[in-house]
């Protein structure tokens, strides 16, 4: 009687274990939605959720001088002609990534309005405030960084 009762602790134990880091997971999985700014200052994206995958739209970008206004920027590199004339402002640039675990979230693609060109993506979350966002054709060796850092909105 004594090894059941044993072997049901055991077994409550474990499960009471998988809850919990399940839980973390799902806590952690989160850590990447927010509003986050290139490491030039001239891009700020925002992260969001849609069921279980994460999206990136921009939201603010440094403007051309000859071009001040952010709405007249127009997607008119897309392979897609029909694409061409909606705005970069807006524009969802990250798509379908998925959480990984370890902070990374991966499976995903990053569309670059400046070439038209969509790359497999990569992102890490490499500490609260700085995500390394990896571009990359093929192989993730042959990719390029970019780092965002998180807006803390005001008050926080």
């Amino acid at each position: 009687m004594y090894n059941y009762f044993k072997k049901v602790f055991l077994v409550v134990i474990i499960v009471a274990n998988g809850i919990v880091l399940n839980a973390q997971d799902y806590k952690q999985q989160d850590e990447i939605l927010g509003t986050w700014i290139s490491e030039n200052k001239d891009l700020k994206v925002e992260i969001y959720k849609k069921e279980d995958k994460y999206f990136g739209k921009i939201i603010w970008f440094l403007c051309d001088p000859k071009t001040p206004n952010m709405s007249d920027f127009k997607d008119t590199e897309n392979p897609e002609p029909k694409l061409r004339h909606r705005p970069w402002l807006g524009m969802e640039v990250v798509e379908g990534l998925m959480f990984n675990g370890d902070n990374i979230w991966g499976n995903g693609t990053i569309y670059d309005p400046n070439t038209g060109r969509t790359y497999s993506s990569v992102v890490t979350l490499k500490d609260n405030n700085t995500l390394v966002v990896r571009g990359y054709w093929g192989i993730e060796l042959l990719g390029k960084n970019m780092i965002f850092y998180r807006v803390v909105p005001s008050g926080k």
